[in-house]
């Protein structure tokens, strides 16, 4: 989950304006690469020993420094993860030093480590929101998918020590092959807890995996992401928006603006007011894209900044995708399309895939809204 997903409109706004400026406002810093857990998708984790023949974890020193450069750039908004965060040496300084420097920060983490101390330390230091990710809704899940047995509990524990000291949160869920009967239960627990969840049901190829079939793929099947990820945007919206969302989906499928086949660049705001550090201190445009990269702790951050901006405007994206009728529905980007291609330029078959079963999938949902508003009949759940 992004820093500043579900941004206010002046948080929008400033993040529009630093965009247009080309000013880092916006960045995530990736703590470590270690994890108390090992799911099967995963692509950032490390053990120790893949740790320490890579590199070493910086110290807390060394990202205030770093904290120091990004605030004298016009950094705001920064994520903490990981790996798990809460497993880095003197988080706790590090988090304070950030925010007394004026950044708003957000954390991502499993959950499992969150126990009544450090609920209560961000209820005293609040930080905008903890992104907390539920991999299944029963111990079976993380023990199969996680390998972390106890680890449901443990996350929901923490959910609720959070939100009884008053702290924001909000859950995700990475659907794969081992939990993809648990979606509607996650989104049960969101209504329970009243929290917000967000399912994301494509996953990029885990490292471990991306030579196989995707028959062979802890991930889902493309078509199987597509249907799991319209039911969720089914329940999330409601009747009244999700007939909204089908219509005008087919509506732009059916009769797409004309546009001439050419290039495309990169549309989001990676590397161009937003940036990633890895826990070796190199800066990317995003957490997915290993390149460009430039050391921070090398060159300083502005330095790496201003060469991050002029490699990411470098990037070029498929002259087909440019065109395609169902380019609204895709979830193609540089960064999915050099992971599933091993070329920014690629087309990936999988989103391809992925977009035409979902614009399948909307069509049959179309057909049952016409048919209730003439029969005068509920079977939205049909």
């Amino acid at each position: 989950m992004e820093p500043i997903e579900t941004a206010s409109t002046i948080e929008r706004m400033l993040l529009d304006q630093a965009k247009r400026t080309r000013t880092p406002a916006n960045g995530s810093i990736e703590l470590l690469p270690l994890c108390n857990m090992n799911c099967d998708m995963c692509y950032v984790r490390l053990s120790h020993e893949e740790m320490e023949r890579q590199g070493r974890m910086r110290t807390a020193d060394e990202w205030l420094e770093i904290g120091r450069q990004m605030k004298d750039a016009g950094v705001l908004f920064l994520l903490l993860t990981g790996g798990e965060p809460f497993l880095f040496p003197e988080f706790r300084r590090l988090y304070l030093g950030l925010r007394e420097m004026g950044m708003i920060l957000t954390i991502n983490t499993n959950g499992t480590l969150i126990d009544e101390d450090l609920a209560a330390f961000f209820g005293k230091y609040k930080p905008r929101r903890v992104n907390i990710t539920l991999y299944g809704t029963e111990e079976k899940t993380y023990e199969e998918l996680c390998h972390y047995p106890g680890g449901f509990e443990k996350t929901l524990n923490g959910i609720r020590l959070l939100r009884k000291n008053g702290v924001d949160v909000k859950v995700g869920g990475s659907l794969a092959k081992a939990n993809r009967d648990d979606l509607d239960r996650l989104l049960d627990i969101g209504e329970e807890l009243d929290i917000p969840v967000r399912v994301d049901t494509y996953m990029m190829p885990a490292t471990r995996e991306r030579e196989m079939p995707y028959n062979m793929q802890s991930r889902l099947n493309p078509e199987d992401a597509a249907r799991a990820r319209i039911h969720a945007l089914k329940r999330e919206m409601g009747p009244e928006l999700f007939t909204q969302y089908v219509r005008q989906s087919i509506e732009r499928a059916d009769h797409p603006e004309p546009a001439e086949e050419k290039p495309g660049h990169m549309s989001c705001m990676a590397g161009k007011c937003s940036f990633t550090i890895n826990w070796q201190g190199e800066m990317r445009p995003c957490v997915i894209l290993s390149e460009p990269a430039v050391s921070v702790f090398d060159v300083g951050f502005e330095a790496a900044w201003r060469k991050i901006v002029e490699e990411t405007g470098k990037i070029r994206l498929n002259a087909k995708c440019s065109t395609c009728h169902v380019r609204h529905l895709c979830r193609t980007c540089a960064a999915s399309a050099l992971l599933e291609t091993g070329d920014y330029g690629g087309v990936p078959d999988y989103m391809c895939r992925y977009a035409e079963e979902s614009l399948k999938i909307l069509r049959n949902e179309w057909e049952k809204i016409q048919e209730k508003n003439e029969n005068g009949q509920d079977i939205s759940n049909r």
